[in-house]
């Protein structure tokens, strides 16, 4: 049995035995009633017809599927029923008062039908029961409401993932581009330097697309593939790369995009260390402060301009990657510090 059906009858059986349980401590305040075995079977007898009038409302209104109707419709139906149900209430309890014998009630005379009273007896049974399908429809509502934000949870996701697979399908052609063009230069300077370095790219090529597969990866396997890549570009570089790596050991187990770092270490040679003739250095923390991890990539050279910066591959794919997997919990930026830029990313984790 599903939990909301579930919810239902305990609502049902919970909601009637309160309203016969109050209305009778009312009715015994007066001192004109007494609690007797008839009693609590008038009251037992009272809920259980209730139950089922209700019910029956509730299969109409799923029937006739009305809260895909116009509201003047709905109000009407909804009016019709409660008045068959409060129509029905009453003549069962009139049929009960008449059968049993009523010792709960203290000086107890039988009196002739009176329809006035039927009648504003019925009308207080009939704005119950227009009540009780208020409260109902507002469950449905909230119900269908709860149903239609998890489906668009679901389609958010869906399209979360989709998009990180693109973003992360950028990155293998990208870094591949950048590897090649390093080899390409030492080709011909330094032909048995060019052998090695296609080794080495071989086995980095193979990590960052077994890493690249993954949504997210632990600090220490990007910065293990970061040192490969490093590598390979000091054999084009020689001195004219500096290399600087600074972490503690709380950082290692964090969670973040895969090749994120790599890359933004690619955009760092290829716009500030290559454009320099004397070269220049890199410089690479990450710690964490109370909760929130800080990762700082500086390296020598200027900021391009802003429309630079905003159409690069490698900066937009962290932005929307940050965005996606941390949403307002990570924030990314790209200044100039001096006679260096600095590349800063903070992630707050829950």
């Amino acid at each position: 049995m599903e939990r909301k059906t579930i919810l239902y009858w305990v609502a049902q059986v919970i909601g009637w035995f309160a309203y016969y349980v109050f209305s009778i401590l009312l009715l015994l305040a007066t001192k004109q009633y007494i609690v007797t075995l008839n009693l609590v079977l008038w009251v037992s007898a009272s809920i259980l017809c209730s139950i089922v009038l209700s019910h029956g409302m509730r299969w109409l209104i799923l029937k006739m599927d009305l809260l895909s109707k116009k509201l003047a419709v709905l109000l009407t139906y909804s009016i019709l029923f409660s008045l068959a149900a409060g129509f029905g209430l009453e003549a069962f309890q009139y049929v009960l008062d008449t059968r049993m014998q009523l010792d709960f009630v203290l000086n107890n005379q039988p009196e002739p039908f009176d329809w006035a009273i039927y009648m504003l007896a019925t009308t207080r049974s009939m704005i119950l029961f227009a009540l009780w399908a208020g409260f109902y429809y507002v469950f449905i509502i909230i119900e269908k409401s709860r149903k239609q934000e998890l489906l668009n949870l679901q389609w958010q996701a869906s399209k979360n993932e989709i998009e990180l697979k693109n973003l992360r399908a950028q990155l293998n052609p990208h870094f591949l581009f950048n590897s090649l063009n390093s080899i390409r230069a030492l080709v011909i300077l330094n032909p048995e330097q060019a052998k090695s370095a296609i080794t080495q790219l071989s086995g980095l090529l193979r990590n960052s697309i077994n890493l690249g597969k993954l949504k997210l990866i632990s600090l220490k396997d990007e910065l293990e593939l970061v040192e490969h890549y490093l590598k390979l570009e000091q054999i084009r570089f020689e001195e004219r790369l500096r290399i600087t790596v600074k972490t503690s050991d709380a950082v290692k187990n964090c969670q973040i995009p895969p090749l994120m770092i790599q890359t933004l270490v690619e955009n760092a040679i290829k716009h500030g260390i290559s454009k320099s003739i004397s070269g220049g250095d890199i410089d690479i923390s990450a710690d964490m402060h109370g909760n929130k991890l800080e990762i700082t990539i500086d390296n020598t050279g200027t900021l391009g301009s802003i429309g630079d910066e905003e159409n690069g591959v490698g900066i937009n794919n962290t932005k929307k990657r940050l965005a996606i997997l941390f949403g307002d919990r990570a924030d990314f930026s790209l200044k100039q510090q001096g006679d260096k830029v600095r590349a800063n990313i903070q992630i707050q984790y829950t």
